[in-house]
């Protein structure tokens, strides 16, 4: 805290006064900047043919200088009240040639600023030309006809805006001493002037935002802590342009010391206490940076209050249980900064995650006041700290109370729009007298509590989710509140004795719903059962409706019921879903990718609750009984096609329900299995056998394709034939395709069949690489190393590693199946370039393809 003699520092601010002009950016990509033409408001072509014959507003292209019967100068007026307030990046009065008389010649063009356009302008009586804005040269040597002539009219426009002028007029025409001279005469396209500016960004606004304070002057102003925020408005009148703030801080006696940031949270770090901080802050968009605002002022104050405020409450004093109060009794609690008068005011957090509040003392040093309304029962908490006027907090102090349990129970029974619902409401409080309720905020109503409890009917108006604020009252004393959320509905309601999640009916057999209405005028009910067709049945008088229903399959349903009055208005709808059991068996047949004479695996079962068995027929065979309401059992199927299985479900009487029938076809495409060196799998550079089995009646070939390759093969008497394919050493898979065919020529399904290929190659790690470069070869003679042999695939049928260097001896090294690599030990000889053969061996005696791998070793000398 500090209580700081402020000097005028005059020089150093009024180093570092706010500008009011508008800096331009051009570093900055022009994104910002609008782009448009300026109204031309008159424009008038005179000709010396007709000295006394206006010509307002013309169409089409104008004439300069002269031909043989005219000479030309043209007028243009524009508006530049678009422009006004705006920075100017381009505006630009243009127009090109048309046609020319002589492109040989060289044409003095000269462009005027002259008195405004009028509706009477002539050659005899033209504006007065006050300023040559610009001279150029057209004709010999350039384009011709077409050359731009393109004339910069900022500073025309800013002298003209210095002047208080809305409009500027534009005179094109030929050099005086040329004019006559019908060599240089030609004609111009209208003209234009377009433009690109911007509206540089405002700012306004400036305060501290935190603590909450204005701007200050040199003189007078606040102080800021740590936690400082400053705040600023900026503003553009471009539409699109998403201006942003930046804001510049120096201390006042070290202007040399400003800094920049685009953050409200300026950084004081390296500012001592007590120094005096001046401010501002700029607008700026893509195209440029508007004018600085006025001079902010904060003496920097980093030291927080070192007293904890003393909290209390009347109403809710400790922590002790059963605790005062209760939910919806508001407490007032005081916070006291027990005189400090370095303290202003309080954060305070309720600490259930929300937000920190503020609060201010009623004097430094003095009080403040909250109120805190608890929602339930139980121990309330909440944290306070003080505050000083820099905004820099103390320690958090924490205080606990226990809010006392009395607020009501309330069970509200909802029959629907305009019909009579009831509400109970109740209390364990021994002093309750009375209880209330209010819905949605409405007026509340009161019931006498008698034995702690309290009831009423209640009638909704309105559909919708509605708030019922309940409250427990001793005397006129309220001492307790709940709010309910209850979500009104006049969905008729729906009930059924026999279908419901809790019952298990069963298909054919008959039940019935109950339809009640849950609003007014009720004459007939719309249901529905999910199949697109909707019903009707007719209300009773007491607005209610019964419908008997058989379910004539098994399976889950969902009905849908309306009400509908008199008028025609259909209530909301209630949907109730259920399941009814099946009178048939259910049935799983896992029939995919099997063939003739696979065994297929079915799973049947039956929920009747009176079953006893499975019993199944396959393809016309004898019934086969299974006891018990589930089954499993495999059918093979003897022929292609489509044979039937129909299953029962066998009850405890002895019959029979009806059955399920499924379908199982399967086509007439041949079996194919596969064997290759180490089981069905092939491997790289070896062979496999396909055989393949008939499934089609009397077929007595197979043609089949492999290797992109088609052969054909007779089938033997058993239907079947093994075919050989020796699969390449770079093969990822063998697939094969085959048909069987009968004597006629009748082809079968076909079979793609794919069998994955093992990869039997040796993986090697080489110690001595001989891809370096030359000296930068690894080890040396007499300098043991390792090889690393991988066997990434058929690991499980490796057995070994056989290998040698050079002409040297084969050596044997065990695989070794824990290990991410085999080791095998080898010192080097002598140096230079060396190679290294390695396969491996499988479980039946065969081996690789042999790996040649070179290898270098340097020159490194070995240790004594």
């Amino acid at each position: 805290m500090h209580r700081t003699v402020r000097a005028l520092l005059s020089a150093a601010v009024a180093a570092l006064s706010a500008t009011t002009v508008l800096a331009g950016l051009p570093a900055a990509p022009a994104q910002a900047a609008t782009y448009g033409s300026l109204p031309l408001t008159a424009w008038s072509y005179t000709d010396r043919a007709q000295p006394a014959t206006p010509n307002p507003n013309p169409a089409g292209d104008f004439l300069i200088g002269s031909t043989e019967e005219h000479t030309g100068r043209a007028y243009f007026t524009f508006d530049l009240t678009p422009l006004k307030g705006q920075v100017l990046h381009r505006v630009t009065f243009n127009t090109s040639e048309r046609t020319v008389n002589d492109c040989s010649r060289v044409a003095p063009i000269e462009v005027w600023r002259t008195r405004k356009v009028t509706e009477t302008t002539t050659w005899q009586h033209p504006p007065k030309e006050l300023e040559l804005l610009a001279e150029r040269s057209f004709g010999k040597g350039g384009i011709c006809p077409g050359a731009y002539l393109g004339i910069d009219m900022i500073p025309a426009i800013q002298a003209a805006f210095a002047r208080g002028e809305k409009k500027l007029t534009i005179e094109v025409r030929v050099d005086a001493a040329a004019e006559g001279d019908t060599g240089v005469g030609r004609t111009m396209a209208q003209a234009k002037m377009s433009y690109a500016a911007n509206h540089a960004p405002r700012i306004s606004g400036l305060k501290l935002a935190y603590p909450d304070a204005g701007c200050g002057t040199l003189e007078r102003h606040p102080t800021a802590g740590s936690w400082m925020r400053v705040q600023a408005t900026v503003t553009d009148a471009d539409p699109n342009d998403y201006p942003q703030t930046v804001y510049a801080y120096w201390p006042v006696d070290r202007p040399d010391q400003r800094k920049e940031s685009l953050s409200q949270s300026l950084n004081l770090s390296g500012i001592e206490d007590g120094t005096v901080v001046a401010w501002t802050a700029q607008g700026r968009d893509y195209d440029d940076a508007g004018p600085w605002g006025r001079t902010c002022y904060f003496t920097v104050d980093t030291v927080a209050p070192a007293t904890t405020p003393v909290v209390s409450s009347k109403k809710y004093p400790s922590e002790d249980y059963p605790g005062t109060g209760g939910p919806g009794v508001p407490g007032t609690f005081v916070f006291d900064a027990a005189g400090d008068a370095d303290i202003v005011g309080f954060d305070w957090s309720p600490m259930d995650g929300t937000a920190i509040e503020r609060v201010t003392a009623n004097h430094p040093g003095g009080r403040a006041k909250i109120t805190i309304t608890p929602r339930t029962w139980g121990l309330g908490r909440i944290e306070v700290a003080a505050r000083d006027a820099a905004g820099n907090r103390g320690p958090w102090v924490q205080y606990r109370y226990q809010i006392r349990n009395t607020a009501p129970t309330a069970l509200i029974e909802m029959n629907g729009v305009g019909l009579t619902s009831h509400i109970t409401l109740s209390s364990r409080i021994a002093e309750v007298t009375a209880f209330g309720y209010a819905v949605d905020g409405g007026p509340e109503t009161r019931v006498p509590a008698v034995d702690g409890k309290g009831e009423d009917d209640l009638v909704f108006t309105s559909t919708g989710h509605k708030t019922v604020l309940a409250r427990a009252y001793a005397g006129n004393r309220m001492i307790g509140s709940d709010s309910v959320q209850i979500h009104v509905t006049d969905a008729p309601k729906v009930t059924s004795a026999e279908f419901d999640w809790s019952n298990e009916p069963i298909e054919g057999v008959a039940g019935s719903f109950t339809f009640a209405p849950r609003t007014t005028g009720v004459v007939s009910y719309r249901y529905g059962f999910g199949d697109g067709v909707q019903h009707s049945v007719d209300a009773r008088a007491d607005g209610t409706a019964v419908l008997d229903w058989t379910p004539e399959r098994g399976g889950h349903f969902t009905i849908t019921v309306y009400s509908v009055d008199g008028a025609g208005n259909r209530s909301q709808a209630t949907e109730k879903s259920f399941s009814v059991i099946s009178a048939r068996p259910t049935v799983d047949v896992e029939s995919w990718g099997a063939h003739v004479g696979d065994p297929i695996n079915v799973r049947a079962w039956s929920d009747l609750p009176n079953a006893a068995g499975i019993v199944y027929s396959f393809d016309g065979g004898p019934p086969r009984t299974v006891d018990g309401t589930y089954a499993f059992f495999q059918v093979v199927p003897a022929h292609s096609g489509d044979s039937v299985l129909k299953v029962w479900a066998k009850l405890a009487d002895g019959t029979l329900s009806p059955p399920t029938e499924e379908v199982i076809h399967l086509a007439d495409a041949p079996k194919v299995t596969a064997q290759g060196p180490f089981g069905a799998e092939a491997v790289m550079g070896r062979p496999v056998s396909f055989t393949f089995t008939a499934a089609q009646q009397g077929a007595t070939t197979f043609r089949y394709e492999v290797g992109g390759v088609q052969h054909t093969v007779p089938a033997g008497p058993d239907g079947t034939a093994t075919v050989t394919y020796e699969v390449p050493g770079d093969a990822g898979d063998a697939t094969v395709a085959v048909a069987s065919l009968t004597p006629d020529g009748t082809v079968s399904d076909t079979t793609t069949f794919w069998v994955p290929v093992r990869n039997p190659n040796v993986e090697v790690f080489n110690p001595w690489p001989a891809d370096l470069p030359p000296g930068d070869a690894m080890g040396g003679p007499g300098i043991p190393g390792q090889f690393g042999f991988f066997a990434y695939d058929l690991s499980e049928v490796t057995t070994k590693f056989l290998w040698s260097v050079d002409d040297g001896p084969v050596q044997e090294v065990l695989y070794d199946p824990w290990s991410w690599e085999t080791v095998a030990s080898y010192t080097p000889e002598h140096a230079g370039d060396h190679t290294l053969h390695v396969q491996r061996e499988f479980t039946d005696g065969s081996r690789s393809p042999l790996l040649t791998v070179p290898f270098t070793v340097g020159n490194e000398v070995a240790p004594a």
